[in-house]
């Protein structure tokens, strides 16, 4: 019962923290209605775009789940199950936004998160993504105060001793599953690459948006 009864509050907060975040980062952009939305990296559920996105919106969902895996409640939510390296099947400029949250720090390979970044600069005349602060007092994936600055050994014996984000049998298996899943970029890195760009600190003090406004 004490198990169930701290789990409610712990949700209500991550639903506000999200809340939160959303306000912040549409507030950057030049928002209109019937806005026409990609969201890169969407995920199974709509907790970080199409719960908040207004119902007029038309949201095309990104990412490489099976289409049955992705279940979104936004009414205007269409999934295409598509590498964010290649989004030819997408004219240039034929999105008014691009929303990417959570998914850009995961891409560590450096010709990767390049391609990805050339393809939202192409299809999207504006653009929000939002990563890990890498100076954050707490860090979000982990929960760890200043993870991303810990040697990358540290790193893997917190994570593993305490079992965060339950990624110990992960790096059990391979020690460098960390490295080659998470990668912690400083704002001037990200500058370089999203150059049109803007960036901000986001009220939970965690996150960053990279911004191109129209």
């Amino acid at each position: 019962m004490l198990t169930n009864n701290m789990y409610k509050p712990l949700q209500a907060l991550l639903r506000y923290r999200r809340l939160l975040r959303w306000k912040s980062v549409i507030s950057r952009v030049t928002i209109r209605n019937g806005m026409n939305v990609i969201d890169v990296g969407c995920g199974k559920n709509g907790r970080s775009v199409s719960d908040y996105a207004p119902a007029n919106w038309k949201i095309t969902g990104i990412d490489l789940h099976e289409p049955h895996e992705v279940v979104h409640s936004h009414a205007n939510f269409r999934y295409v199950k598509c590498d964010a390296r290649d989004l030819s099947q997408f004219r240039d400029g034929s999105f008014d936004l691009c929303i990417s949250i959570g998914m850009f720090e995961h891409v560590v390979n450096r010709s990767d998160y390049m391609a990805i970044a050339n393809e939202i600069e192409r299809v999207a005349r504006q653009y929000i993504v939002v990563v890990p602060y890498k100076y954050c007092v707490i860090e979000p994936h982990f929960g760890v105060p200043f993870l991303p600055l810990m040697p990358y050994s540290v790193q893997v014996i917190i994570i593993k001793m305490l079992n965060l984000s339950k990624e110990r049998q992960n790096l059990v298996l391979d020690p460098n599953y960390l490295r080659n899943n998470l990668v912690w970029h400083s704002n001037s890195a990200y500058r370089k690459i999203f150059p049109s760009s803007e960036i901000y600190l986001l009220p939970t003090l965690d996150t960053i948006a990279i911004v191109r406004k129209d």
